[in-house]
């Protein structure tokens, strides 16, 4: 077992991925500190991209650890006893609990997946004719190829799109009772920047990626920017279409207020959560910026990752044997022999 690259190579890349991604969200908060004046959606486009890229790196380490031999790809691992000696022997245990963890997150994945599908095509009601006219009309001058449909569902509590190629927006009917008509248009046109900016596939892409990476805490930090950043980008796309921005944060508090009465049960767990980035949205679209350059939360946030990755050099470098040319290393064995003859040449000389 402890023999089995197949089995050390997913170790050795969930090892590294947690530095690997210290050190993508150390740059992205030195960006933002240094640039707090980027729009949301930059925000969101760089934070994906870190993900991405992360993940990339991810599945890379794993392919190399898999195809080369480990004992020569790290070879200090494989030197002279010391406590990081047993990170090389338990490699392979760390592995089978990972993959075995893995079901939890790719199971929820699924389910919601196949729970996304159901009420794409489950108890839907048919729009007013003018909302859909007004989608038919804006997805054109927002230059959207794809048809969009409109639906009312009595299903979802928020409204939500629903698929790349065949994009649908579903409504709740919330929304439609208890919403002016402007104020249902400017949801709607929300929704639509969604499709605009292929949020969909993007978020089906960066949820996969973070039930692979479960366990790392800042995979899911940059989830919850990605989140919070593409909501605000929606937000700011309705306003440029001139909609009265407190009738618009007045709808997103309405149908915040029904899904808390309706399910006060299921909200109580995120509703911290929840209600910090509404009120992050509502402040942005009333133009209260709150975007500061170097914070005492950024400059913990960069302390944390360098941290990170500085304990995980350390562990990795701890004990590092003596290095001959760039491949081989000295065992104990191999240095007292050389100790033996560099003696006798002396005695001979």
């Amino acid at each position: 077992m402890n023999h089995s690259d197949f089995l050390t190579a997913p170790g050795w890349a969930v090892i590294n991925s947690l530095w690997q991604f210290a050190l993508l969200w150390a740059i992205y908060q030195l960006i933002i500190a240094f640039r707090p004046g980027i729009s949301a959606a930059t925000r969101s486009a760089i934070a994906s991209g870190m993900v991405i890229a992360g993940f990339a790196w991810f599945v890379f380490t794993f392919i190399s650890f898999f195809k080369e031999n480990i004992a020569e790809a790290v070879p200090y691992l494989y030197g002279p006893a010391g406590w990081n000696h047993w990170i090389a022997d338990a490699l392979p245990a760390t592995s089978v609990i990972y993959l075995l963890l893995l079901t939890i997150p790719l199971f929820r994945f699924i389910r919601n997946y196949r729970y996304v599908q159901i009420i794409r095509t489950t108890a839907l009601h048919k729009a007013d004719v003018q909302l859909r006219l007004y989608v038919q009309k804006l997805s054109a001058q927002m230059g959207i190829g794809k048809k969009v449909e409109l639906w009312v569902s009595d299903l979802v509590n928020s409204p939500v799109t629903i698929g790349y190629l065949r994009p649908v927006i579903l409504l709740p009917v919330a929304a439609i009772n208890h919403l002016s008509t402007q104020q249902v248009e400017a949801i709607i046109l929300h929704e639509l920047a969604h499709i605009r900016r292929f949020d969909y596939l993007l978020n089906l892409v960066t949820k996969f990626i973070q039930s692979v990476l479960y366990f790392n805490p800042f995979v899911k930090a940059f989830v919850r920017i990605i989140e919070t950043e593409r909501e605000k980008s929606c937000d700011e796309m309705v306003m440029q279409f001139q909609y009265d921005a407190h009738g618009y944060a007045s709808a997103l508090l309405t149908i915040e207020q029904i899904n808390s009465v309706k399910h006060q049960v299921l909200t109580v767990a995120a509703s911290g959560t929840r209600k910090h980035q509404l009120l992050g949205r509502i402040e942005n679209i009333l133009g209260i910026n709150r975007n500061k350059g170097i914070t005492a939360m950024r400059v913990a946030g960069i302390m944390l990752a360098l941290s990170c990755m500085a304990i995980m050099h350390i562990v990795l470098q701890w004990k590092k044997p003596a290095v001959i040319g760039t491949d081989n290393y000295l065992s104990p064995t191999s240095l007292h022999l050389i100790c033996s003859i560099t003696i006798v040449e002396i005695h001979r000389q």
